[in-house]
């Protein structure tokens, strides 16, 4: 009798421990404060993501293009923090670049990275208005620049080499490429680069466990060469509802699928965070 309650209640302790490991998988966990935290915001049809380190330093990586990236931090700041350390322009298309000048305006900013390339906008004038008047560091990265913020590193993997005051024919393919490290998980930012620029860093360190995939998820925004050596579990593409552009592309959700990569979308499940201890990692959506 003693050896069939004792197999009852390893039974009954197995299926507890089995079920606890499905609630991970399914619905995250509580947060950590030691954790990694990646917010890919839900700002429409425009790129923002917003990052949280271990030591509590701010960055944020492109804005959209009109201030619903406020109203998004707002939902994952800390309450009262109204500094960014690191804001980086992946490149000045409106859609990347306006919600950054908004961004300006309302916190105090300690660094920006951008590229310094050549592209005649109101919008990317009034950008280097708000950076000279509050005399924020301004750095033009290209590959190799990195930067430590505690145990998490970002490294910039593309331009190859300075693209400052020159102008490009497809903006899309000056896109700051970057990638952060937090021990064993890393995501891949890639702006709207294109096959010209994806292909220049094909033999670069790209491998990562998320990707943020290029240009919304169109056509030309991601090709198969270069998604094999990322060889993603999470793929985030930040697009909009019913978008005029079609993104994102069905081949390209196809490619994805192939590959076995887990999608999430803004415009299906809104906002996409994700936390890590830098050895695992959950995703938790909005919507």
């Amino acid at each position: 009798m003693k050896k069939k309650k004792f197999k009852l209640q390893l039974l009954l302790g197995s299926l507890t421990v089995a079920i606890a490991l499905i609630g991970l998988v399914l619905f995250g966990r509580p947060q950590a404060a030691g954790d990694l935290k990646v917010y890919f915001l839900d700002v429409g049809q425009g790129d923002s993501t917003y990052i949280k380190t271990p030591i509590g330093e701010d960055i944020l990586i492109d804005g959209g293009d009109d201030n619903a990236v406020l109203n998004e931090l707002g939902k994952v700041m800390d309450f009262g923090d109204r500094e960014i350390n690191l804001v980086v322009l992946s490149h000045p298309h409106s859609d990347h670049l306006d919600g950054l000048i908004e961004v300006l305006k309302r916190y105090k900013v300690d660094e920006v990275w951008e590229t310094g390339v050549e592209y005649p906008s109101g919008g990317y004038e009034t950008w280097k208005k708000e950076i000279s008047d509050k005399n924020i560091p301004d750095k033009f990265v290209v590959a190799g620049d990195e930067k430590n913020l505690g145990e998490v590193k970002i490294t910039i993997l593309y331009p190859l080499s300075s693209i400052e005051k020159k102008t490009i024919d497809n903006l899309n393919n000056a896109s700051i490429v970057n990638r952060l490290d937090y021990r064993k998980f890393s995501v891949l930012f890639t702006g709207d680069a294109e096959k010209e620029a994806e292909t220049q860093i094909l033999k670069s360190n790209l491998y990562a466990t998320v990707l943020k995939v290029p240009h919304h998820g169109s056509e030309n925004g991601l090709i198969e060469d270069f998604l094999k050596i990322v060889r993603p579990a999470v793929a985030v593409i930040s697009v909009s509802k019913d978008n005029k552009f079609g993104h994102p592309n069905g081949s390209l959700i196809e490619m994805l699928n192939k590959y076995a990569v887990r999608i999430y979308r803004t415009d299906q499940n809104g906002r996409v965070e994700i936390d890590s201890d830098g050895e695992n990692y959950w995703v938790k959506a909005s919507q």
